[in-house]
């Protein structure tokens, strides 16, 4: 039997008894798309916040997109822990009142809005928090006092939009937990808030949300923007290089 020729323009392979042919635009194509998602992929390696919260890392690589000289918060849902970036932090200053505003990100556009470690905002989740009109007490008038603080806040919710959604919330000093979270100095004093709300059924909900304080910032926190998303945070600080 006479030996095939390819043909001009076409690159042929033989495997298994199979003839596989490509026109080489289709081929040059394919190289071009390739290259293209190399590219993609290395330029998305290079944002601080790169496949962090939404994709959840598993603990052996958590911190496997972080970036030197950045300021990060480690974010837990379920046991399962990621990082968010901090876009902004400016302090305001009202009176004798000093709070802290933070926003904090991820890659994918989740977005933290915290007053002096409180989620005020939270955008691009599952459940949001779209606005909230709130006075809470400060840390120092909670840990100062021998009385519980009795508070209010309203909350515009997603989905469902729910707006005007009323919490019913007393702050207290609690004691510490036997067996503190990671990162945690035992010198921090507790607050807890017993928050009384309405869950997206209309039904009241009770939950308890837990605050560590050092030095008048908080350093961990428990805190539910609903029943099904429940965060502990924790400020990481500024991500230094290894030597």
């Amino acid at each position: 039997m006479p030996q095939q020729t390819p043909r001009k323009g076409r690159l042929f392979f033989w495997r298994f008894g199979l003839v596989v042919s490509f026109q080489l635009p289709l081929l040059r194509c394919f190289k071009l798309v390739l290259v293209c998602v190399v590219a993609l992929l290395c330029g998305c390696r290079s944002n601080p916040t790169y496949d962090t919260f939404t994709t959840l890392f598993p603990w052996r690589a958590q911190y496997a997109a972080v970036q030197a000289g950045m300021e990060y918060l480690w974010v837990s849902v379920d046991g399962r822990a990621s990082v968010m970036a901090l876009g902004e932090r400016t302090v305001q200053s009202t009176g004798n009142s000093r709070q802290v505003h933070e926003r904090w990100y991820t890659g994918q556009g989740e977005m933290l809005f915290v007053v002096d470690g409180r989620i005020q905002q939270a955008i691009g989740f599952t459940h949001e928090w779209r606005g909230q009109s709130s006075t809470p007490p400060t840390w120092a008038s909670v840990l100062q006092s021998s009385r519980e603080v009795s508070w209010r806040r309203s909350l515009d919710v997603m989905p469902g939009y729910r707006y005007n959604l009323i919490d019913n919330i007393t702050s207290y000093r609690t004691a510490a937990p036997k067996r503190l979270p990671e990162g945690v100095s035992p010198q921090a004093q507790w607050v807890a808030d017993l928050v009384a709300s309405k869950g997206d059924d209309g039904l009241e909900w009770w939950y308890l949300q837990k605050f560590a304080v050092l030095n008048g910032r908080v350093v961990y926190s428990e805190q539910c923007i609903a029943k099904a998303l429940c965060l502990a945070l924790r400020p990481l600080g500024v991500v230094v290089p290894a030597k």
